[in-house]
């Protein structure tokens, strides 16, 4: 890796990034600032949800639809509240609307110059470009993204009705599809910690050595001598040395390590996780994988020699082609229970819409009967 802009001086970087025409930060990406915007808004219309209830319910209950002096007075102070509040919230928007810091500008400059010095791309994207655990995220996106042939990490953020986090992740595409496994890496507390997936007891596997004290095997029934052929000795070695912290999932021809948390890629650790895991780890995985053949799959249990002489035999002068690995039904999932699709989705679907009535409309609904109340009497 070469991380010379990590370190490079603020006007080295300032310059080196005159070439690019690039915003770093898309549009779509949240920040805090914006979060804080709706969290003001939200607190404003429950502030006149109160005050306009307490002042109704006092007006017409207690003193027979009639109005004070102290009723006036609380409304004057009030409304000189909430109208300090509103050019408060004026000022907190045009805020957040402002460009980020020259600061944090600057280290959003220091990791694309790193990407671009490694020939990566930068391609924050909405949703993710593969399918895994940590993308079924419905509301997640790619920010940082940095993307080679066969190879992407960065930050993935997600959104599940009130609840956000996000995952430092490293996706590598594999030649050849493979069953579907998952290594939890048990640094991170165990996956139920991490997603709300519950994986069947009876895909689970145990490994020889030590191995089993840092990553608990997930593996569909059946697939326990092929989980073998790819995680060789030499390879749970590499794991343990290079990748303890990251869990570790093998999708289709994906191979994803993510760990909870975002990484800071300004920073020189990221890129030293991503160069460990690209060097030790994928060496030989990708050794042992290049050679894997479900057997289940008949047509991937032939001999080339064989069909290649049973080709010309049939048809003189043509060439047989040897058709596409694939995996039996059978490996291509892990049997879980998430509670992010089918009916886990739904039932928080409508929990979110639950919340956002309670949020935004209940309290201009009663904000706007106390205001009736008071205004008219009734």
């Amino acid at each position: 890796m070469d991380l010379r802009w990590l370190s490079a001086p603020e006007h080295e970087i300032a310059e080196a990034m005159q070439q690019y025409r690039l915003s770093s930060r898309p549009h779509w990406v949240p920040t805090k600032r914006q979060v804080l915007v709706h969290v003001n808004h939200c607190l404003m219309l429950w502030y006149l949800c109160i005050v306009l209830m307490v002042l109704g319910v006092r007006i017409d209950t207690l003193q027979d639809n009639r109005i004070e002096a102290r009723d006036i007075r609380d409304i004057v102070v009030c409304a000189a509240v909430f109208a300090v509040w509103v050019v408060a919230a004026v000022w907190l928007r045009r805020w957040a609307a402002r460009p980020p810091s020259s600061r944090a500008r600057i280290r959003q400059w220091r990791q694309m110059l790193t990407a671009f010095a490694n020939g990566l791309a930068y391609q924050p994207r909405r949703g993710a470009a593969f399918s895994s655990l940590i993308t079924a995220e419905r509301h997640a996106h790619c920010y940082p993204r940095f993307v080679a042939e066969r190879i992407e990490f960065g930050n993935i953020g997600y959104r599940r009705g009130s609840r956000s986090g996000s995952w430092q992740y490293i996706a590598f595409r594999m030649p050849v599809p493979l069953p579907h496994m998952v290594l939890d890496s048990t640094e991170n507390g165990g996956l139920a910690r991490m997603l709300p997936v519950h994986v069947a007891r009876h895909q689970t596997l145990s490994l020889e050595g030590d191995f089993d004290r840092w990553f608990q095997m997930y593996a569909p029934a059946g697939y326990g001598r092929d989980a073998l052929f790819l995680l060789t000795p030499d390879v749970m070695a590499a794991m343990i040395d290079h990748a303890h912290a990251f869990s570790m999932e093998v999708v289709g021809d994906r191979v994803v390590f993510f760990r909870p948390g975002a990484a800071d890629f300004s920073d020189p650790d990221p890129w030293n996780d991503v160069a460990e895991i690209a060097g030790g780890v994928m060496g030989p995985f990708l050794r042992n994988a290049s050679r894997y053949r479900d057997d289940r799959v008949p047509e991937g249990n032939v001999s080339p020699i064989r069909e290649t002489i049973r080709a010309a035999l049939a048809t003189p002068g043509g060439r047989w082609a040897e058709s596409s690995p694939r995996i039996a039904d059978d490996g291509t999932r892990l049997r879980l229970e998430d509670r992010r699709t089918g009916f886990w989705w739904m039932l928080g679907a409508i929990g979110w819409g639950a919340a956002l009535v309670f949020l935004y409309v209940v309290p201009a609904v009663f904000a706007f009967a106390g205001f009736m109340s008071i205004a008219d009497g009734r």
